[in-house]
């Protein structure tokens, strides 16, 4: 009687609670026993569209699973008894018997002793313990693992042997491995086809002479794959160098298309129509440089610029790069016509990036402070944190960053200050098909008044990268003149569900809110805020999206609404 109220029990507190199992079992007083071979059993089919089947042939089917089970916890001598109920349902009378233990453990690896010592050390199964399936299967992993790390990375697993002792009631378990060699690194191989064959052994992580592993080896073809010139990668070793264990590390390497040329769309009805053309060239002198043109022909900005990369310059994920441009901006706060050029250092670390660099850019601005020439010289310090899982469209993860601008104008005016612009973004999956996404950016420039600054150095909100519902640059402090003037301060903040209704379409809530001020401590009470809706078809790259906005506290003159085409999602 305690044996059902307990098998009673475990159902109810199981997933399958409102569900009819295939069988009931009866015998078994280890609740973690029952509860996984209630698990393993399963539940009946009750489906109009499943053929019907007899109680006895359900209890076989749940015997020949329970069987499968107890096997796998060590219990090789357990009895499973079939029956049909009182209620004509399926049941299981289940005698688990004595767990077997683990008995004698051994390896083999073809003779080679010192690759067997390696494989028994990091079996690390103790004579005694429970024999079950699982701890066999991780044992036999863990030697592997240690085979392949520790100097032979050619080893695989061959098919091991467990013989049950009945008598002795335990098991006796021989591992079986075909280790290989024992090996050591060599030489990069130099037949790398395009590329500088001292930049492809500087980026190894495999130091000549050491114990060669497989997972060195694949951290090394990962770096290799991550090179913008390289579509896929191999790493592998050569035969060994008669007389010692040394071998050569062969790569081969595919590249990717030398030239490519990507293009983009946008339009929304406060910043009108954009396109942007962007031409790269990879490997320009085969250590994986990437030459990048752009241009951008826009209803409010129109631009070229030119931007080349070095990767992995004097240390690993360290990339230099050179970037050059001219612009021309006419907008309702100012007309700007800029040449700049800059240098800087980027370095990863995991899902970290910190960069440095210096730039310099001369304007000319006509605002209605009248038109000026400033020369800015700027030191920028940036650091991120990157751990979304696709950047074009995250449905999990987080993007912080934070940057520092110290600068000095000149020319037509004069000035000190510094510029902090932090952001942060997050994504966070609340079911399969919905996702709650989430930024906040907030800017403040500290030592100099607005009228000092090239305008592309104020802080401006509204619009479709701001606040979306809302004109561009509307939400900007106001000159003489009636038009935006941009400010020393920003604070943005904007929430958005987004659900995927089918594969390709989706569909998005959102609300915007956003303020730029003229004094350098953001007025967060100020902000104004707008909420829309839109659509989005998903492509394999990314989606094209279409959006709505509309003023929660809409002013006179305001626009009713306004509407946002692009492509990838808002933020």
């Amino acid at each position: 009687m305690k044996t059902a109220l307990l098998s009673a029990f475990i159902l109810v507190c199981s997933p399958a609670a409102f569900a009819e199992p295939l069988a009931q079992v009866q015998g078994v007083r280890d609740t973690e026993l029952l509860a996984a071979l209630v698990s393993a059993i399963g539940e009946r089919d009750t489906s109009t569209e499943a053929p019907a089947t007899s109680a006895m042939r359900d209890a076989r089917t749940a015997a020949d699973r329970a069987r499968r089970l107890l096997r796998s916890r060590g219990y090789y001598t357990a009895r499973v008894d079939t029956y049909v109920d009182d209620t004509r349902g399926a049941s299981l009378r289940i005698l688990p018997g004595p767990q077997f233990t683990v008995g004698r453990v051994d390896a083999n690896t073809n003779g080679d002793v010192e690759a067997r010592d390696h494989a028994l050390e990091a079996v690390a199964l103790p004579v005694g313990a429970p024999l079950l399936a699982q701890t066999v299967i991780d044992a036999e992993a863990r030697a592997l693992r240690a085979l392949q790390s520790e100097g032979w990375p050619d080893a695989e697993l061959l098919e091991r042997e467990v013989v049950v002792d009945h008598a002795g009631r335990d098991g006796l378990i021989t591992f079986r491995f075909q280790s290989g060699p024992f090996s050591r690194y060599g030489e990069v191989s130099r037949e790398t086809a395009g590329w500088d064959p001292q930049f492809i052994a500087r980026i190894s992580p495999l130091a000549r002479g050491d114990v060669a592993s497989r997972e060195g080896m694949l951290a090394y073809q990962r770096r290799l794959d991550d090179l913008a010139s390289v579509r896929t990668a191999r790493v592998g070793l050569a035969d060994p160098v008669a007389g010692t264990a040394e071998r050569e590390i062969e790569i081969s390497l595919t590249a990717a298309d030398r030239h490519t040329i990507e293009t983009g769309l946008s339009y929304s009805t406060s910043e009108g129509a954009g396109a942007d053309m962007r031409w790269t060239r990879r490997n320009m002198f085969g250590r994986d440089e990437t030459l990048t043109l752009s241009t951008t022909l826009a209803t409010l900005n129109q631009s070229a610029s030119a931007r080349l990369e070095r990767p992995h310059w004097r240390r690993h994920a360290q990339t230099l790069f050179l970037n050059s441009g001219i612009t021309r901006e006419t907008t309702d706060a100012y007309d700007q016509d800029e040449i700049e050029a800059g240098i800087g250092i980027n370095r990863r670390d995991g899902r970290r990036t910190y960069g440095a660099g210096i730039s310099l850019d001369t304007s000319r601005v006509t605002d209605v402070d009248g038109e000026r020439d400033i020369i800015t010289a700027a030191f920028d310090l940036s650091g991120a944190y990157d751990s979304r899982n696709d950047p074009l469209d995250p449905t999990g993860g987080v993007r912080l960053s934070l940057q520092l601008t110290p600068a000095i104008t000149f020319g037509d005016e004069d000035g000190r200050y510094v510029r902090v612009d932090a952001r942060a973004a997050g994504y966070f999956r609340l079911g399969d098909n919905l996702v709650a996404a989430g930024r906040a950016r907030i800017g403040s420039i500290l030592g100099t008044s607005v009228s000092t600054l090239a305008a592309d150095q104020r802080f401006f909100a509204g619009g479709g990268g701001s606040a979306r519902g809302f004109e561009y640059q509307s939400l900007s402090p106001f000159g003489s003149d009636g038009e935006p003037f941009g400010g020393l301060s920003v604070v943005e903040v904007s929430t958005e569900l987004r659900w995927r209704v089918t594969p390709e379409w989706g569909a998005v809530a959102f609300v915007d809110n956003a303020i730029a001020s003229d004094i350098n401590a953001p007025e967060i009470g100020d902000m104004r805020s707008a909420i829309g809706v839109g659509a989005r078809y998903y492509f394999d790259f990314a989606p094209v999206r279409i959006d709505l906005a509309a003023p929660l506290d809409r002013r006179s003159g305001e626009p009713a609404f306004q509407i946002y085409f692009s492509l990838g999602q808002a933020f």
